[in-house]
């Protein structure tokens, strides 16, 4: 957001990733690789925003194993030279540093949600690159003052999100099943193990509320605070289906070299410095999610 009224200023690397049938007027969107530090540089002097909510990264555990350099320069690289520019330009302007639970590993809490104070212990590229990016944003706050708001979120679960995370995979084959384009099967990886599952539409809440309420320095757990088996959840989206015949298939090719096996989160702190709460059930999110593939035209296997 800039200084000039409520005027809000969207980036992304590729035009094509815009729909602007949406969107007011007042919301402008421009191309550009956060990597690239003189484009950066001359956004943020033109624009001279008083908050940014850093969202942009390289977000999939399975494709970092694939490219982990590639994921490392854009999630890592690409936020320092964000850190830069404030601390040069803009020094007072809040921003948020969307990391991940994934920095926390495999928690071994007996039972109990992982809080912020849990030990960092990064398991795959994409939580090394983000456990980074957190220790870098902390070390900006402390040594230049620059208003960094931290969070941790849990896994994002809601309509519009990419197939490359397992809920949405999952509606999405559903989708082509119930529109004659996949056999009655839905390919999956480990479905045993257990995440934290939260709305994005809440997520996103919760961040305008850290960014606002929160405390400058400080790492925030986004999550539900509730942990579901990943198979449950695949069976409540075959529930939702208009199919009866739906079978479950296991593919080698999803299943990850590593894979915590329990992971849920306590949002207690974010509660309690900011007055959020999560508004979305578990099964509002997933209907959603099967709506919104139900809607997509030109589904392709």
């Amino acid at each position: 957001m800039g200084k000039e009224g409520n005027k809000i200023l969207g980036i992304d690397r590729s035009s094509k990733n815009f729909d602007l049938g949406d969107f007011p007027d007042e919301i402008e969107f421009v191309e550009a690789d956060l990597t690239s530090r003189q484009k950066i540089f001359d956004i943020i002097e033109k624009f001279k925003p008083d908050q940014i909510y850093h969202l942009a990264a390289q977000s999939s555990v399975s494709y970092s194993w694939e490219d982990p350099i590639d994921t490392f320069r854009i999630n890592v690289f690409g936020g320092i030279i964000i850190l830069e520019a404030l601390k040069v330009i803009c020094p007072e302007c809040r921003i948020l540093m969307a990391c991940t639970a994934e920095e926390y590993g495999e928690a071994d809490t007996s039972g109990k949600a992982i809080d912020e104070q849990f030990r960092i212990f990064p398991q795959n590229p994409y939580a090394i690159s983000k456990s980074a990016l957190d220790f870098f944003s902390s070390v900006y706050y402390s040594a230049y003052k620059i208003q960094v708001f931290i969070s941790r979120a849990f896994n994002h679960i809601g309509p519009g999100q990419s197939e490359r995370f397992v809920c949405s995979d999952f509606a999405r084959q559903i989708a082509l099943i119930e529109d004659g384009k996949q056999e009655p099967a839905i390919w999956v990886g480990n479905i045993q193990s257990e995440r934290d599952f939260l709305d994005v539409r809440d997520a996103v809440r919760a961040y305008d509320f850290i960014i606002n309420k929160g405390t400058a320095g400080q790492v925030y757990n986004v999550c539900s605070g509730r942990k579901f088996k990943i198979s449950d959840l695949l069976d409540m989206l075959i529930s939702f289906s208009k199919r009866s015949d739906i079978k479950v298939k296991i593919d080698p090719k999803k299943l990850r070299a590593i894979d915590v096996k329990s992971m849920y989160g306590d949002n207690s702190k974010l509660k309690n410095h900011t007055g959020w709460v999560p508004g979305y059930s578990i099964e509002t999110s997933l209907k959603d999610t099967l709506d919104y593939w139900r809607g997509k035209t030109g589904l392709k296997i």
